[in-house]
């Protein structure tokens, strides 16, 4: 269990370390392109990075439907239980997407193959691609506040991870050429989204932080609570249960500060709320694998 601490450990502090990096660039007085960055990631290095992800994942299809609905299941309660919270709070409702969608990619991934192996990261994989095509259909129009279905299904994300799974499911081989093009696009993603979010971190007020601590709390107590009841109620066990626990749980994605910038949602809570369960993760995490381990 200390190893696989530290493993985690390794895998969150980098992350937080580019994000002050992004901070210190912001205060430091030197412009920094937010809107194009944003259109940069969202358009062509976010698709490039889902689509060889899914593509060369090691899912085996048929046995992880019920994994698919688990984590159906458990977007749809989370996201109505935090709804209900955020209106009684008389706080904008559309908040309910980032705390929801995790970051259940570049953390969730390597965490869960860590933890169970290759079982464990074919479940993940699973989780991560339903949240994907959830966030970038159905959150993508309530972070614009309206549905735009033209929108939605020219989303080159979406496309993305249709195609992923697609050449996934039929073995159809890419020829090198593009696999190594669309890796070296993708890799790209996570830096430039940590960088970003560091740049929207220096217009975080103070007075905010105490709220964005109590918010970040209930968001992950919420999720535990959903995750470990969807579990119980679909008999999921083993490594399936263990995998839709850790995959609900992960700190906030930031993939959606990038929405909340595009939509000009409030972006710094949205940011705050990903530095704050990102640093808290350190903590709960290796708590959460001690207890479906």
């Amino acid at each position: 269990m200390i190893e696989l601490t530290l493993q985690i450990i390794n895998i969150l502090v980098p992350s937080v370390l580019l994000a002050f990096i992004g901070l210190a660039w912001s205060r430091s007085g030197v412009e920094f392109p937010v809107e194009f960055v944003t259109r940069l990631v969202l358009n062509l290095a976010m698709p490039a990075l889902l689509f060889h992800t899914l593509a060369n994942s090691t899912v085996a299809i048929v046995s992880l439907r019920s994994m698919a609905m688990a984590t159906l299941v458990v977007h749809v309660l989370f996201a109505g239980v935090v709804f209900v919270l955020l209106t009684v709070a008389k706080k904008d409702w559309r908040l309910s997407v980032p705390h929801v969608v995790g970051n259940t990619g570049n953390l969730g991934l390597p965490v869960c193959f860590l933890a169970f192996g290759e079982e464990g990261l074919a479940y993940a994989i699973t989780f991560f691609s339903v949240q994907c095509l959830l966030l970038f259909s159905i959150g993508d129009a309530i972070f614009a506040g309206s549905i735009n279905w033209r929108r939605v299904l020219s989303s080159p994300i979406l496309h993305s991870v249709w195609l992923g799974v697609v050449v996934r499911m039929l073995d159809v081989t890419v020829p090198p050429v593009v696999q190594q093009s669309l890796e070296l696009l993708g890799q790209i993603v996570i830096p430039l989204m940590l960088i970003t979010l560091g740049v929207s971190l220096a217009s975080m007020r103070a007075a905010q932080l105490p709220s964005t601590v109590l918010w970040s709390f209930i968001r992950t107590v919420i999720a535990m609570c959903v995750a470990v009841g969807v579990a119980h109620l679909l008999g999921l066990s083993g490594v399936a249960r263990g995998i839709l626990i850790i995959q609900s749980v992960v700190p906030v994605a930031v993939f959606n500060y990038l929405l909340a910038i595009k939509y000009n949602r409030d972006s710094s809570e949205v940011s705050g709320m990903i530095l704050i369960t990102h640093l808290a993760a350190i903590v709960y995490i290796p708590m959460v694998l001690a207890y479906v381990l």
